[in-house]
């Protein structure tokens, strides 16, 4: 699979505001002067004022990293002119008296260093893209140059408990279990989950330092009641509220909206959070709304309708996730809704189902290429799927928690056996249901790699054999809530976050002492874990 299709680059295109103007061509204007994506050919056309020789291509993590540096750079002000890509940097910045050489790295390859003299002033540079936020990092190495970033890198001394994991002034992850919680004085930024599932809060309060909430950060808190956004907050990731059912929030900042408990950003073009305890059940989106973001209305049950207008663009993943009732009337022309399912105009692409769909056998339709990620969670109304030949993309498990769905498949890149999923060559387990796996299952042999999500939502499984598998992936186990006990054999090399989080029955899991155990992967898991010694 090339890096450029998948998913998470597409979400990094609109993230950068990037828009499809055509089926996998993507362009962004800046005050005339305009960039192209070319998705399907991993390309993007830097336009004819910066200086690169033809189409640039995409094809590593680091290619992504360059093209969010010059569309910042154009971003800010500086002209196509000023702008190199390729030769000696991977971006060179050109002004009057003197010269900025900045080299690329993907996020996990950074380094820091100054080889000296090529430039006056040079900068190691690396981006990424996490819950809907851009997170950036560099290095200049000479004096008096104020590189463009929102990094900062003030370093203050911040009062705060064990419980408070902070790195820099960020506040990755609350480990603590107080009702009231007192967020420290000095923190800038809530990392993407720092709260996620803490079922202990009810009360957060922020402190007036705040400037960025990361996304997911409160995700799926379900007895938190009350929070404010303080005014100095002007970033926000995907929905940080998602999933609290008590929650009243309340907003000091003038980047955000919040009317009748729905929350926009300043100007109203992108939808964050609807309250899930709100008991309308129609709501018509603005006609300023352009982007419905991720998890947006999700478990929002009391809603029957909603109304979508013709201004909307974008439809992040599956917003309408958990809300059963649920009937869309649609009226933008970038989405198509059909049974119960949502494909993007082109209908290549299936971005969500509504939960309450009821289909005997759905046949996925031949014009599709990419089943999103989530997509069909926790559809329980759908008897059978048929995954069609042209399918070369699937992002992870978009059947979880769907216990009545029987897979097939007519794609040779997705072979199925036994309603199971799987790579082209066998050796990655990409999609099971609680119908297909039932009380017991082995893995196959030549399967190394149990993929995110796999196994998430299969309620009936009580025994389960890893035979030869070395990877399990985040979120692979969860909600297994009949699993009891489990052997991790001494191949496992690595256990995802979440992994076997809410199996709620595991009472004990043997696992060798080499094996990495990602944070939370036994939450809200009774287990008592036994080390081997291997």
């Amino acid at each position: 699979m090339s890096i450029s299709k998948d998913m998470k680059y597409t979400a990094l295109y609109w993230a950068l505001r990037f828009v499809e103007t055509e089926l996998d061509v993507h362009k962004k204007a800046y005050n005339g002067y305009e960039v192209t994506v070319y998705a399907e050919e991993q390309a993007v056309d830097f336009g004819v004022g910066i200086r690169c020789e033809g189409l640039y291509s995409l094809t590593s993590h680091k290619s992504f990293v360059v093209l969010e540096l010059v569309d910042r750079l154009l971003t800010q002000g500086y002209k196509p002119e000023q702008i190199t890509v390729g030769g000696l940097f991977d971006v060179t910045l050109y002004h009057d008296d003197y010269l900025i050489g900045v080299t690329c790295y993907a996020w996990e390859d950074y380094e820091s260093g100054w080889d000296g003299g090529f430039a006056d002033y040079e900068v190691d540079y690396t981006s990424r893209l996490v819950s809907g936020l851009l997170e950036r990092k560099y290095d200049i190495h000479a004096d008096g140059f104020d590189f463009p970033s929102d990094r900062d890198d003030y370093k203050n001394r911040i009062n705060a408990t064990a419980d408070f994991d902070i790195v820099g002034r960020e506040l990755v992850s609350y480990k603590g279990k107080e009702a009231v919680v007192h967020v420290p004085e000095g923190i800038v930024s809530i990392g993407a989950s720092a709260f996620w599932n803490n079922t202990h809060i009810r009360e957060v309060i922020l402190p007036d330092s705040l400037e960025r909430l990361g996304g997911d950060c409160f995700y799926y808190c379900t007895n938190f009641e009350k929070v404010t956004i303080p005014e100095k907050v002007s970033v926000m990731g995907n929905n940080p509220f998602a999933g609290c059912p008590k929650l009243t929030l309340a907003n000091k900042s003038p980047c955000f909206v919040l009317e009748n408990g729905v929350l926009y950003n300043r100007d109203k073009t992108d939808l964050i959070h609807y309250t899930i305890s709100k008991p309308d059940t129609l709501f018509t989106i603005p006609d300023t709304v352009i982007c419905i973001g991720k998890h947006c209305f999700f478990a929002c049950d009391h809603l029957e309708k909603i109304i979508i207008p013709a201004s909307v663009i974008r439809m992040e993943n599956n917003p309408f996730s958990g809300c059963t009732k649920l009937t869309v009337e649609n009226h933008s022309p970038y989405y198509h809704f059909e049974n119960g399912v949502i494909y993007n105009r082109f209908k290549t692409t299936v971005i969500g189902c509504l939960n309450g769909t009821e289909i005997d056998r759905l046949v996925i339709p031949d014009t599709v290429t990419l089943i999103s990620r989530n997509s069909f969670w926790n559809c329980k109304g759908i008897g059978s799927i048929v995954i069609s030949k042209n399918v070369n993309r699937i992002g992870y498990n978009p059947f979880a928690g769907c216990e009545n769905l029987l897979l097939e498949s007519e794609s040779s890149l997705f072979p199925c056996e036994n309603g199971i999923i799987y790579n082209e060559n066998r050796t990655h387990l990409l999609c099971a249901t609680n119908r297909s796996v039932g009380k017991s299952f082995r893995v196959p042999d030549g399967v190394t790699h149990i993929n995110r999500g796999v196994f998430s939502g299969c309620v009936d499984l009580e025994r389960m054999d890893l035979n030869g598998v070395t990877y399990i992936d985040k979120s692979a186990f969860t909600n297994c809530v009949s699993l009891t006990e489990l052997y991790i054999p001494d191949t496992v090399t690595y256990i995802g976050e979440w992994a076997f989080a809410y199996c709620k029955k595991l009472q004990k899991v043997s696992v060798s002492r080499k094996t990495v155990i990602d944070k939370n992967a036994f939450n809200e898991c009774p287990a008592e874990i036994e080390w081997r010694k291997t």
